[in-house]
């Protein structure tokens, strides 16, 4: 056997590939967060690492005559990885923002890339000759002049691309269902998913523009250089979630959405009824229930008595707001109220907190927002017509 040689971009690749597979043994074998989701990450970091590996055997020629002499098909069996990780990774969003999700016959379009992943080596085998197999590997023009493969190849960038942002969708859409529920989503922390797809979604476009680079220059060496530039970034960037999981043991842990009644009896559209919001906003008034800085649309349906769903849908439709907005302008007009009757020696966290917020950014944002201004700026407004 010839001496193995490894490169600078062979040891990130080197790191990664090893890095997936621990972190990927600790999800599976630890007792921490949803099982379910749990496992959907271990494939999605599993599947992560056989794309590394994938990448060190395409790129590194040392590899190629140390150990695939004689086991050519490695080299094209290894490319199902992209069809099992963006999959995963959808499904690990999924299992984490939806308190119900459980795997059903309607997810199974999103394993269909899998499935047919082996009539792409079909196609391929087919195209290339016994010979042109083993000088694909090293030659790789002659992959590149292969339609199967440039449709491999793109596929491969579109499923990442497309499915990095579909699960930030899915994050936006959450975030708007907590919204209809909470008045205060600070202790709501996102941040670990938005970490996780916000990551690997700018590697993975980082490394497809690379491929559209070699495909407008010829001489290639600018896309080989973001290639590589990406190899690192992944082991950058794998070993940030290593010591982030590390050091929050919480992870998997978020705030579940109330159950809704709705889920199984789907409501039969109600006539509209003014005096809901009527009856909402004198409760406002009259007890201050927004002071309360974790208040909810279920303890507001609570007090009323009116169903959840109702009240949801009347703040919808009369105030065109979700219950967040709606709570936070009336803990904006309280802050108003503060401001023009107290002197300029009361601080903003007081404000704030007799207002019925607990967190500043939330206080600045919303302020801002009902009232076109910063409380800063709300403050010298009033000293002036003093």
């Amino acid at each position: 056997m010839d001496k193995l040689v490894l490169s600078f971009n062979d040891i990130p690749l080197i790191l990664v590939i090893f890095q997936s597979l621990l972190f990927s043994i600790l999800l599976l074998t630890a007792n921490l967060g949803r099982r379910q989701a749990n496992f959907f990450l271990a494939m999605f970091l599993l599947a992560i690492g056989i794309d590394a590996f994938d990448s060190l055997i395409y790129w590194s020629p040392s590899i190629k005559v140390a150990y695939l002499d004689g086991a050519v098909h490695i080299f094209y069996w290894l490319k199902f990885s992209v069809y099992l990780a963006a999959p995963m990774l959808f499904f690990y969003v999924k299992s984490m923002i939806d308190p119900d999700f459980k795997l059903h016959w309607r997810y199974a379009v999103h394993m269909l890339p899998l499935l047919v992943f082996p009539l792409f080596i079909i196609g391929l085998y087919t195209s290339l000759t016994p010979e042109e197999r083993v000088l694909g590997i090293t030659q790789f023009g002659l992959l590149y002049k292969e339609p199967v493969f440039q449709m491999h190849l793109w596929m491969r960038h579109f499923l990442y691309v497309g499915y990095g942002i579909g699960c930030f969708y899915l994050l936006f859409q959450y975030k708007n269902r907590l919204k209809q529920h909470y008045s205060n989503l600070e202790n709501i922390d996102m941040f670990w998913l938005q970490m996780l797809i916000g990551g690997f979604l700018m590697i993975w476009v980082w490394v497809f523009i690379s491929y559209l680079l070699t495909l407008v220059n010829s001489s290639q060496w600018i896309g080989n250089l973001i290639g590589i530039s990406g190899n690192i970034f992944s082991f950058v960037f794998v070993n940030a979630l290593v010591l982030y999981s590390m050091a929050h043991a919480t992870i998997g842990y978020r705030k579940v959405l109330p159950a809704e009644e709705e889920k199984s009896n789907p409501p039969e559209p109600e006539k509209y009824d003014p005096l809901i919001m009527t009856k909402l906003n004198q409760l406002m008034k009259d007890k201050e229930l927004y002071l309360d800085p974790e208040f909810t649309l279920e303890q507001l349906a609570e007090i009323s008595e009116i169903p959840v769903r109702k009240i949801s849908a009347a703040i919808n439709r009369d105030a065109g707001q979700n219950f967040f907005d709606y709570i936070n302008s009336y803990r904006v007009q309280k802050a108003a109220s503060i401001l023009a009757s107290r002197n300029n020696k009361t601080s903003m966290l007081d404000v704030m907190a007799d207002a019925g917020f607990n967190s500043k950014s939330t206080f600045y944002r919303a302020f801002k927002k009902f009232m076109d201004m910063t409380p800063t700026d709300y403050v010298d407004q009033l000293n002036r017509k003093i």
